[in-house]
C-alpha cells in the first residue's frame, strides 16, 4: 500500500511539475501514514528537474481521545547519518477558553524536547480572540510577553 501511495505521489508530482514549470513554491511532495499512536507525514523536496524526491522533514502528530492535537514533532533529515533527527516539538494544552502551544527544541544531553523557549496562548473571551506570544527569559526564569493581538468578535461574526 505504501508503494502504491508513493508511486501516486511521485507521478502526481511529476505531472504537476510539468504543468507548472518554473513554479518554485511547488517543490515538495508529501506522504502520510498512520499507526496506532500517531499520524506521520513525510515531506520530500522535489529536485530541480522534477525527477527525484529527496528526504526533507518528518512530522509526527499525536492526538487525544477527543481528536485534538497534543504534540507535533518535527524531525529533519540528516544526510550524514541517513536518518531523521529530532529538531523541535509543539506541545498543545487545552484549557476552558484557551489553547496553549509551547515550542520545545531537542536537547541532545537530555535526549528529549526539554528546551522550551517560546509559547503562544490563544484565548477567547466576550470581546473576541486574543493571541499572546511569549519568550522564556533564562536569566529571570520567567516568560516575557513579546506580542499581543486581539481580534474583535465583530470580525468573527462576519464570516
Amino acid at each position: 500500500m505504501k508503494t502504491l501511495v508513493m508511486s501516486f505521489v511521485i507521478a502526481a508530482t511529476g505531472l504537476f511539475n510539468t504543468v507548472s514549470t518554473g513554479n518554485a513554491t511547488q517543490r515538495f511532495a508529501y506522504n502520510t501514514e498512520e499507526d496506532e499512536d500517531a499520524q506521520i507525514q513525510y515531506v520530500y523536496k522535489v529536485t530541480e528537474d522534477g525527477q527525484y524526491l529527496r528526504h526533507h522533514l518528518k512530522y509526527r502528530c499525536t492526538y487525544d481521545d477527543a481528536h485534538r492535537l497534543l504534540t507535533k514533532e518535527i524531525l529533519r533529515w540528516d544526510d550524514a547519518s541517513a536518518r531523521y533527527c529530532p529538531a523541535y516539538a509543539l506541545h498543545y494544552a487545552y484549557e476552558e477558553d484557551a489553547v496553549i502551544v509551547e515550542c520545545a527544541r531537542w536537547c541532545v544531553e537530555d535526549q528529549a524536547y526539554t528546551d522550551v523557549r517560546e509559547k503562544a496562548v490563544y484565548a477567547s473571551d466576550a470581546y473576541g480572540l486574543t493571541y499572546q506570544a511569549y519568550e522564556y527569559d533564562a536569566e529571570s526564569g520567567a516568560w516575557q510577553l513579546t506580542h499581543e493581538h486581539e481580534a474583535g468578535a465583530s470580525l468573527l461574526a462576519g464570516r
